[in-house]
C-alpha cells in the first residue's frame, strides 16, 4: 500500500490528444499536492522534468531541471501544496518511432531512508508547432 496520494497538474501548453504539447523553450508551470496517508519522514521531496526512452536497445535516462520542494516531515493526512516552473530546455524532442520513442515526463520524487521513494509522473510532448 502506498503511504501518500500524489497529484501532479499541469498548466499551459496545447492539447494534443491526451497529452499537453509544450515548445522547447517554452515555460512549463504546474503544481503538486501530497497527502500522507501515515506520517513519513522524508529526506527530499523533489519534482523533476525529466526524458526517458523506451523501444528496443539501451535505455536512456535524462534530467533537465530539478526542484527540492521540501524536507522533514509530512504530516498524515494534511495535504501539501507547492507549485513549480520550469523553463523547458532546446531538446531532445519527442518522438515515437518504430525502434524507440523519446518520451518527457514531470516526476514527483519522495526521498524516502532505508525504503522505495513514492513516485508519481504525468507525460506531456516536447516539440516544436
Amino acid at each position: 500500500m502506498d503511504k501518500a496520494d500524489l497529484k501532479i497538474t499541469i498548466q499551459g501548453g496545447e492539447t494534443e490528444g491526451r497529452y499537453l504539447r509544450f515548445k522547447p523553450g517554452e515555460t512549463m508551470q504546474g503544481s503538486l499536492q501530497i497527502t500522507p496517508r501515515r506520517d513519513i519522514n522524508c529526506r527530499h521531496v523533489y519534482v523533476r522534468i525529466l526524458w526517458q526512452t523506451e523501444g528496443r536497445g539501451i535505455r536512456d535516462r535524462g534530467v533537465a531541471e530539478e526542484l527540492d520542494v521540501f524536507q522533514g516531515k509530512l504530516r498524515a493526512e494534511t495535504p501539501i501544496y507547492y507549485s513549480f516552473h520550469f523553463r523547458l530546455p532546446d531538446g531532445p524532442w519527442s518522438y515515437a518511432g518504430y525502434y524507440i520513442n523519446i518520451i518527457w515526463l514531470v516526476e514527483i520524487s519522495i526521498d524516502l531512508a532505508m525504503a522505495t521513494d513514492l513516485k508519481a509522473t504525468k507525460l506531456f510532448i516536447l516539440a516544436p508547432a
